[in-house]
């Protein structure tokens, strides 16, 4: 059976941070993620630096890191300068931290509003607004390729274009850089319908990385980022989708310890611990990449 190692993500701000740290530790992984947060890389040195020690101290590293801003302002103009120093700012810090891809959500507008997107890039026009999208993310990516990170973009619901690989590809192709991918949101693709396997397979060499985690689906319409197993996502499938594409790993699962880390905040109405939730996450995850290498009996109903 093939074991691909795993990550999980955890916010660099939260208060328990480091127990969840030994958390993972005592599990044995090595990985970790993290979302968008505010530590200049300038002016808060310090905070990074204690970050990075405390990654030190149990054996962690940053695998990938969520970015803070959106690639584009607007639909129908460039990237403006205060947001591309920002974009670069965020990046400096994934190079901090050592990090390997830098994650952005497709087709997010930092000045037009979620229900508005589709209807902005509708009057852009879709094949000059991934032309656009790609000349941002070239520029990103050739700083990111100094200190090996991948760029990659997230499939979110806002539009129908950002909602599967079928979409981001073209803005994938437009970026013409070989450290440029995609990422695979699991809760996201199964909001929006999607089966999480054929999003894999759809998209191939092009999955550089992941967002596991489970939900209900569209019957509730909430991401729930809840451990893999507890939801409606065919788990099975999808890990033998991975294997079909020969996806090297890490396999990352992401908000799963709750929003912010929040135990009393989670799903679970403070009743699961950050322990449970990663065994639970574990255990279930290698029990679907058993499954996945059987075959099911004939004649078995």
């Amino acid at each position: 059976m093939r074991k691909r190692e795993l990550a999980f993500y955890l916010d660099p701000e939260g208060a328990q941070r480091r127990s969840i740290m030994k958390e993972l530790a005592d599990v044995g992984i090595r990985l970790i993620g993290t979302d968008g947060f505010s530590w200049d890389p300038d002016r808060d040195r310090d905070r990074i630096d204690n970050f990075r020690r405390d990654c030190a101290e149990f054996g962690l590293s940053v695998h990938s890191m969520h970015a803070v801003h959106p690639l584009l302002a607007r639909a129908d103009a460039e990237t403006p300068p205060d947001l591309m120093e920002a974009l670069e700012r965020d990046l400096r810090r994934l190079v901090l931290l050592g990090g390997r891809t830098a994650v952005y959500h497709a087709c997010l507008l930092r000045d037009v509003p979620e229900e508005k997107v589709e209807g902005a890039i509708d009057a852009a026009g879709w094949e000059a607004f991934a032309e656009r999208t790609g000349r941002t993310i070239r520029r990103l990516a050739r700083e990111a390729a100094d200190a090996g990170i991948t760029i990659v973009l997230e499939n979110v619901w806002i539009c129908r274009y950002s909602k599967s690989i079928e979409g981001i590809r073209r803005i994938i192709e437009a970026a013409e850089a070989s450290n440029v991918g995609f990422i695979l949101d699991s809760g996201h693709a199964n909001l929006c319908g999607f089966s999480v396997a054929d999003e894999i397979r759809r998209a191939g060499a092009l999955l550089r990385d992941t967002h596991f985690h489970d939900n209900a689906g569209a019957r509730v319409g909430v991401d729930q980022h809840i451990p893999p197993g507890l939801g409606t996502i065919d788990w099975q499938d999808a890990c033998r989708a991975l294997d079909e594409i020969a996806f090297a790993g890490p396999v990352v699962f992401e908000g799963v310890l709750g929003p912010g880390d929040s135990i009393e905040k989670g799903r679970f109405g403070g009743k699961l611990s950050h322990k449970d939730l990663i065994h639970i996450t574990l255990n279930n995850w290698r029990a679907f990449e058993a499954l996945a290498e059987q075959k099911s009996p004939r004649g078995v109903s």
